[in-house]
């Protein structure tokens, strides 16, 4: 049983890496096509537990605030049915 939930956290950690590069390469085709564009980038470092957030605008912040704390609600999700 232990190798099989081990085997679908490593197919779904695959999916979430494929996910995130398709996400980056889609974005940037988009800026790429359009003429006239407002650029806005943030982004979330997780060290341990704790996130660290950084934005461009008070708008990006927010969206990456709600995103890191989906994130850390994924991970703890995980961390307890690991355990089971």
């Amino acid at each position: 049983m232990k190798r099989k939930f081990k085997r679908n956290m490593e197919i779904f950690g695959l999916a979430l890496i494929l996910i995130g590069i398709f996400a980056i390469v889609i974005g940037i085709l988009i800026l790429a096509s359009s003429k006239s564009a407002k650029v806005e980038s943030g982004g979330v470092i997780f060290i341990g537990p704790f996130p660290i957030i950084f934005g461009t605008s008070e708008r990006i912040i927010y969206i990456t605030l709600i995103v890191a704390l989906l994130i850390m609600l994924l991970y703890l999700f995980l961390i307890l049915f690991s355990w089971r």
